[in-house]
């Protein structure tokens, strides 16, 4: 096999958090979206137009994205301390921002698995300071957090310092953390 690299957007400062929604016909067009976290701002990338565009501004300095079972937008916020969701319509709600009565850190990774649960990591990078988020001190220790079906918020993994980004194996046996 062989591939080529392809430069397709510049002018971001920190791109991380691709998630790609396919279009409903298939074969056809879809887009990308990304998070360009120092510069507060979702982008989206169109494959029909071949361009980058601001999909969102002020989107609370959004790290990782994903989507769920229904293919909606799942972002992990760091200024917003919260993971919230971007139901079809465009309304967002908040899915977590607190255990335990207690302001989560700086979500920052997530992933959905196929019992519709949400995963996400929770550091404090982005309470560190004002380049990707808003400095604030941690009310909460650095753990891995899953939300149920019911959407209960639970501890999945602690112990783990500053954890980042996370993936299922792809029979979901394993769930593998950067830390």
């Amino acid at each position: 096999y062989s591939s080529t690299v392809e430069q397709l957007g510049s002018g971001m400062r920190w791109a991380e958090g691709p998630v790609y929604f396919p279009h409903p016909t298939p074969g056809k067009p879809g887009y990308l979206l990304l998070s360009d976290i120092p510069n507060n701002r979702l982008m989206k990338y169109d494959e029909a137009t071949q361009q980058f565009t601001v999909y969102k501004e002020n989107a609370n300095y959004a790290n990782g994205n994903t989507r769920d079972r229904q293919g909606r937008l799942l972002t992990c916020e760091h200024s917003g301390r919260r993971v919230s969701r971007t139901e079809h319509d465009g309304t967002v709600v908040t899915l977590a921002d607190r255990f335990d009565g207690k302001r989560l850190n700086s979500p920052n990774d997530i992933v959905c698995k196929s019992d519709g649960s949400i995963w996400f990591t929770d550091p404090t990078f982005g309470i560190l300071g004002w380049y990707e988020g808003t400095k604030s001190e941690p009310e909460l220790p650095m753990n891995v957090y899953r939300i149920d079906g019911s959407g209960a918020i639970g501890v999945a993994a602690e112990g783990i310092s500053q954890p980042n980004g996370l993936a299922f194996s792809p029979d979901e046996s394993i769930l593998y953390i950067v830390e």
